[in-house]
């Protein structure tokens, strides 16, 4: 099963904060079955909570996710910003993080999460990669750059497939 669908891939979004961002999209994933109604108070709930922004060098980025109770099917949505929205600081709560690029996870399995986030971080503090995403002069140059990013990993088992 795929991990990215192009209709949850947003390139130069703007939105008004973090909040609409976040209900943005979260919107998205349930227009597309990805994630029961549930999981777009839940992330912004889990937001309010335990921020994710990530001091990730000169482009920060977040990455909101809620608990897997509230998935169908494991997915990433993207969205390129075209203004910076605040985001609060994931180590320092206090700490507001002008933030470019939001990576927001569903996953359908308790252990997922965690290998997901790992293989991301590895993605986010690359800054050649993440300006590249920002460049992409077409929704489906973003498309492409994502998908050869995350073309080893998976939401539904966790577990690294190589495609060969």
């Amino acid at each position: 099963m795929a991990l990215l669908n192009k209709n949850l891939i947003h390139r130069n979004a703007t939105f008004l904060d973090a909040d609409d961002a976040l209900k943005s999209m979260a919107a998205a994933m349930v227009k597309n079955q990805y994630v029961k109604s549930s999981f777009v108070d839940a992330v912004v709930n889990r937001e309010h909570q335990f921020p994710t922004g990530l001091p990730t060098g000169g482009i920060m980025v977040a990455i909101p996710h809620a608990d897997w109770t509230n998935v169908n099917r494991g997915t990433i949505s993207v969205a390129t910003l075209k203004e910076p929205i605040v985001f609060k600081n994931m180590g320092d709560p206090e700490e507001d993080l002008a933030v470019r690029l939001i990576f927001m996870l569903a996953v359908n399995e308790p252990h997922a999460e965690v290998t997901l986030l790992k293989d991301l971080m590895g993605i986010v503090q690359n800054q050649a990669t993440l300006q590249g995403l920002l460049d992409a002069k077409s929704d489906d140059e973003l498309f492409n750059r994502l998908e050869d990013m995350f073309r080893d990993v998976t939401v539904d088992t966790g577990e690294k497939e190589q495609l060969k």
